[in-house]
């Protein structure tokens, strides 16, 4: 201990007691007190009074202890409705609350107990609920907007081949309209498995070799951009391999969707993590939105838009699997291009 603080005693600070413990105490200063009044009349009167005629003591002192009855019952009922009041105010403040304005908070008594910490509690909880209302109301606008691009689309090209059939091109209109058709189908199946992660669905897990798992992938993948994958093998991993296949396949799409001419892929061994690196040498990612990236729906600028057939939910469906494995999925800093690094527990 330095010299400074020898001889010195901390000091705490004074917290405002709860509304139960003055209450309790101003009972019992209450009681104790009309108890000595009561018992000083009753030897006054036994000193003063003519010893002869008790029934004038014993009157006396009944209309003494009824009024002392009915001071400390007035007392009471005060204390009582003092600590009452600030419940009833947070039960009217909780019936005004609009269902459908969750930014509204309940007033928080100052009253240092329970019914405060109960307020505070309800106000936090109201900002979560807002929170996540308001996310819920972006996702929904954002969805139905990327699912009315493709169905306007198709149904434009169905109306003119319809109105004049004889100018068209029947073959590349179906073309053209099954490709917005798979999009549809990416959108939806991607949205789907959002609902699920977000419902907090658990599947079945086991011990997976994670490099193998990203051989088997980039092998099963017909890519037009050549792919070069580096794997240590023993990197074992417990998770669900459909999840995880998810994963792989969403960052290689990623890849593909942006590289110039080469995709490079690498699973191994760090640490207490296995890490899997997916890099492109596309135009990369701006360090400003390395974190927007993995927002859903997420707009960034002209040269990572999704006008090359991303649903925009890739990487956040990718993140949300890796964080629910226990790891993580984040942009790391590369030479070039993208570099997306995966992270997940290792199992020895």
């Amino acid at each position: 201990m330095s010299a400074w603080n020898v001889g010195l005693r901390r000091v705490r600070p004074r917290r405002p007691r709860p509304v139960r413990a003055r209450v309790t105490f101003a009972v019992t200063a209450l009681g104790s007190l009309l108890a000595a009044v009561v018992a000083l009349a009753a030897v006054a009167l036994a000193l003063l009074a003519d010893v002869g005629r008790p029934g004038v003591l014993a009157a006396v002192m009944a209309v003494l202890a009824a009024a002392a009855a009915c001071l400390a019952g007035w007392g009471v009922v005060r204390l009582a409705r003092g600590l009452r009041d600030p419940v009833r105010r947070l039960c009217r403040d909780l019936e005004d609350l609009d269902e459908a304005d969750l930014s509204e908070r309940v007033g928080v008594p100052a009253t240092g107990d329970d019914v405060q910490r109960l307020a505070g509690h309800v106000n936090r909880l109201l900002g979560r609920l807002d929170g996540a209302a308001a996310q819920r109301r972006a996702f929904i606008s954002d969805a139905s907007h990327e699912l009315r691009t493709p169905i306007t689309g198709l149904r434009t090209r169905i109306e003119l081949a319809l109105a004049a059939p004889e100018d068209g091109d029947v073959a590349e209109t179906l073309r053209s309209s099954l490709a917005d058709i798979e999009r549809l189908h990416h959108i939806v199946d991607d949205l789907l498995v959002l609902a699920r992660l977000d419902a907090g669905d658990v599947p079945v897990r086991e011990r997976i070799d994670l490099g193998a798992l990203v051989e088997s992938e980039v092998a099963r993948r017909s890519s037009a951009v050549p792919t070069t994958v580096k794997v240590e093998p023993g990197v074992m991993v417990m998770g669900n391999r459909l999840r995880l296949c998810r994963v792989v396949l969403n960052l290689l799409a990623n890849a593909e969707r942006y590289a110039g001419g080469q995709i490079e892929v690498e699973a191994r061994a760090d640490g207490v993590d296995a890490v899997v690196e997916v890099r492109d040498d596309g135009p990369g990612i701006p360090h400003a939105d390395r974190d927007r990236v993995f927002e859903r729906f997420a707009r960034l600028d002209t040269a990572r838009s999704r006008d090359k057939g991303g649903s925009g939910l890739g990487l956040s469906i990718a993140r949300q699997i890796a964080i629910g494995h226990g790891g993580s999925l984040y942009v790391a800093d590369g030479t070039y291009g993208a570099r997306l690094v995966l992270r997940l527990p290792l199992v020895r």
